[in-house]
């Protein structure tokens, strides 16, 4: 059996590599250095290793070195720890800025200042060499005197290479190596450094995507802490405003209570009529389930729903016996009286309805507008019910109050002609659920 065959791996296409992979002689042809450097990595090499060898050891150590780089600082530390073996004095790395199309500021050195440092990223020079998009170098700066090297130049730099980083043929950024010394840059050091810029353009994509997702992290730790704050703040505001509202509201619902008693003074037969109504109306609308806000929308309608017998003859409110035709009619003002003194005050505007449409009937036979149903507002049919309740279990002058049976037995035969069915039921189940207030003796 012949052994297996094995085809030398491919590895993955590396951008910045087609240059130097056509041009560069076979690793067997290199010549040596003209003005050799170490190339063992500071790892030793066994004596005996060709050049070649070397190189490769060279290489891998540098891949090591970068691939092991977690941040955009150490890959810069690394990286020029990297070109020393090969003379050089600095390594710069200006990363590529993909939203602005343009080169950012360089990476963090140790061996440069800052301020060249921009007037190189932004020189025509760097421009050329990313428009290129392929090695370049200058063995004496000083000697070609060009004015586009006059960044370098300040830079103390004597002889320089620049290759263009790219990924997946996207640019990632521009390397410079420097020496302070004219150097002829040899085939040699041309493939080394093109095979370290493409070791540096993966570097310099992975730590950037770290830096970023670091970036990422901290911004939504912060996010997360801002809004526990902003949550944490919220329910203090919250917590105020609701004890604030709850002072207010306690105010006008005390404001109410007066205004209603002293309304009340007039006639000394319904002494605490209203305060009775309120009460039953706020237990059926807790029995319909209503929230906070709408039972106190309901108890101030039910303590003002008498309100409007203000404008009332003494007279006519205050007779001992029953009303005559128009007097009767005089009293069926009341309703529209008490909307009317009603109407301008914004936080007893979702009252008004009590006040207005609490003698309408469900069959549409009540007053002021005989409206029938649920074009009756359903806090007024509320209010009817316990208005009615109350005033059948009161006193009067010309008769004494119904027991609270009689008076129950009454508004049940009634629902669906003077009361609106769902309220009775509510009402019943406030009845059989705790003992309704009622007037002594019934």
């Amino acid at each position: 059996m012949n052994p297996p065959v094995f085809a030398p791996a491919r590895g993955p296409h590396l951008p910045g590599s087609q240059h130097w992979r056509h041009t560069a002689p076979k690793a067997a042809t290199l010549g040596p250095d003209p003005a050799p450097a170490a190339a063992d990595g500071g790892r030793g090499a066994p004596p005996g290793l060709d050049l070649p060898c070397q190189d490769l050891l060279l290489v891998r150590d540098w891949v090591l070195a970068l691939t092991t780089c977690r941040s955009l600082g150490e890959l810069v530390e690394r990286l020029e720890q990297s070109v020393e073996h090969l003379g050089a004095r600095a390594a710069v790395v200006f990363p590529w800025d993909q939203a602005a199309a343009a080169l950012s500021p360089a990476l963090p050195t140790a061996s440069t200042e800052a301020w060249p440092l921009a007037a190189l990223r932004t020189s025509a020079l760097s421009a050329s060499i990313m428009a290129r998009g392929h090695f370049w170098a200058a063995s004496d700066l000083d000697a070609a005197a060009r004015s586009d090297h006059a960044e370098a130049r300040a830079l103390g730099w004597r002889a320089l290479a620049g290759i263009p980083l790219s990924l997946r043929d996207e640019p990632v950024g521009l390397l410079y190596v420097a020496w302070d010394t004219p150097r002829r840059i040899t085939t040699r050091e041309r493939t080394l450094l093109e095979l370290l810029a493409q070791h540096v353009a993966v570097s310099v994509a992975n730590a950037s995507v770290l830096a970023e997702s670091r970036a990422r992290a901290e911004a939504l730790e912060r996010a997360d802490q801002q809004m526990v704050a902003y949550a944490r703040d919220l329910r203090r505001v919250y917590e105020r405003e609701r004890a604030r509202r709850a002072e207010v509201q306690q105010a006008y619902v005390t404001t109410v209570r007066v205004l209603a008693a002293a309304i009340e003074t007039r006639d000394a037969y319904t002494g605490g009529h209203v305060e009775r109504v309120a009460e039953y109306s706020v237990a059926i609308g807790r029995a319909l389930g209503w929230d906070e806000d709408q039972l106190m929308t309901l108890e101030l309608g039910a303590l003002l729903h008498d309100v409007g017998k203000i404008g009332i003859d003494d007279g006519v409110l205050r007779k001992p016996a029953k009303l005559e035709p128009a007097e009767w009619e005089h009293m069926k003002r009341h309703p529209e009286l008490g909307a009317h003194m009603l109407r301008d005050v914004p936080f007893l505007q979702g009252s008004v309805g009590c006040v207005l449409y609490h003698h309408e009937r469900y069959d549409g036979r009540g007053y002021p507008y005989q409206l029938a149903g649920d074009d009756i507002p359903l806090e007024a049919r509320i209010v009817a019910v316990a208005d009615t309740y109350d005033a059948m279990t009161s006193d009067r002058p010309y008769r004494a109050g119904l027991p609270a049976s009689v008076a129950l037995d009454e508004i049940t035969r009634c629902a669906g002609s003077q009361f609106d069915p769902l309220i009775v039921r509510a009402f019943l189940r406030v009845v059989e659920s705790r003992p309704i207030v009622a007037r002594p003796g019934a």
